[in-house]
This record gives structure tokens, C-alpha cells and sequence, in this order.
């Protein structure tokens, strides 16, 4: 279990393009918490940059300056209006993302204490926000792909570790683990999964014939 931060291949793959839609807003999530993240980021945007103006130079094309660039892009996508949501803890990326208010989301239960709400249009990633209740934990499992969580607000504990606000966890199948809410505060988390769960243990693999 990675734990912490994206890897540098996810933040090099953001700063690129080629990292995928489900991913790249859980970066760009996590890039509002963290100043070496986005610092990691503008490194790897300028490394870039750099090899794309020395390609064009050695094609004999002449580019527009990078920031006319940029100033170009963002005049073409205008910024959408979003409800006012007072005290949300939700970052600017999910809010875009949404669309609406925190408070105004169809929750779906899942298990006791631990609600979910699924983000649609990813294609091949399941990218959901989840509210869990303090003293919650998700039954003992494991992964068929990769599984990234974002903590959004409060406490999770996974592995002995404690994950806090703007923190990244990622689990693939080599983990077995067994997530739990702590302290006093509901958990929100955004969370990108490549493949689904399969549970382990005698009531976990029970679980999965319902599951499938």
C-alpha cells in the first residue's frame, strides 16, 4: 500500500494529459492540499514544455509562447457556476465535478454507517464519494485492480496508519486491508477504483457470492 501522496508516475501522467479522467480529478483534488505536489506538478509541466518547444524548434516551427497558450485555452472553457455551498468540505475539483451541493447528492446506502455516491462518465474506472460514520470499517478485502482513496474530511485508519485530510491511500491487489473511521468526524472520500473488491475471510467470501 502506497500511502500519503500519488505516485510520481501519476503526478508526471497529470501534468502530461495522459493520466486518466477518474485519476486526474482525484490529483487535481489532492493538488489543492499539497504545495509539493503541485510544486512536483509545475516541474514536470515545465520539463514538458520544454522538450515540445525544443521538437518544434528542431522541425523549424515556430510556437506562440506557452502562456499565450495557456491564455488562449482558458478563455476558450468558461468557468461554470456552482451553488453556493457553505462549509463543504469538498475541493474545488469535485465540486466542478458535481455540479451541485454536497448537502443535495442521492446517497445510496451500503453497508451500517457508510453511504455512497457514484460519479458517472469514467469509462473504465468506478469513481464514487463515500460518507462513512465514525467507528465504521469496511470488511476485511482485497483488489482485482487499483484502488486510490482520497480522505476529504476526518480520520481513516488502514495498516496501523492514520489518513487525514488531503492524504492519498492506494491498494491494489498485493494489500489485504481492512479501512476504519476514527476520531469523532464523518470521513468523506473520493475514491478511484480500477476493477472491483473481492472480501476475504469466511464472512467476506460469503459476501462475494452476493457481489458478482
Amino acid at each position: 500500500m502506497l500511502v500519503g501522496h500519488p505516485t510520481k508516475e501519476h503526478l508526471a501522467s497529470y501534468a502530461s494529459g495522459a493520466l486518466s479522467e477518474g485519476m486526474s480529478l482525484l490529483v487535481a483534488s489532492h493538488l489543492t492540499y499539497c504545495p509539493a505536489c503541485r510544486k512536483q506538478v509545475d516541474r514536470f509541466e515545465a520539463l514538458g514544455a520544454a522538450v515540445m518547444m525544443d521538437q518544434e524548434a528542431a522541425q523549424g516551427i515556430k510556437a506562440p509562447s506557452l502562456d499565450a497558450a495557456l491564455a488562449a485555452i482558458e478563455a476558450g472553457v468558461p468557468e461554470p457556476r456552482l451553488p453556493a455551498d457553505p462549509g463543504t468540505p469538498l475541493p474545488m475539483p469535485v465540486r466542478r465535478a458535481l455540479g451541485t451541493r454536497l448537502g443535495d447528492l442521492n446517497w445510496k446506502f451500503r453497508i451500517p454507517g457508510l453511504s455512497e455516491f457514484e460519479l458517472d462518465g469514467y469509462e473504465g474506472e468506478h469513481v464514487s464519494l463515500l460518507r462513512v460514520k465514525p467507528g465504521t470499517g469496511i470488511w476485511h478485502h482485497t483488489h482485482e485492480g487499483e484502488e486510490a482513496t482520497l480522505i476529504l474530511s476526518g480520520e481513516m485508519e488502514d495498516h496501523g496508519k492514520r489518513f487525514r485530510r488531503g492524504d492519498v491511500a492506494i491498494a491494489d491487489h498485493n494489500d489485504e486491508h481492512n479501512p476504519r473511521v476514527v476520531g469523532d468526524e464523518v470521513c468523506y472520500c473520493l475514491v478511484v477504483m480500477t476493477g472491483g473488491l473481492r472480501f476475504t475471510g469466511p464472512v467476506g467470501r460469503a459476501l462475494n457470492l452476493f457481489t458478482r
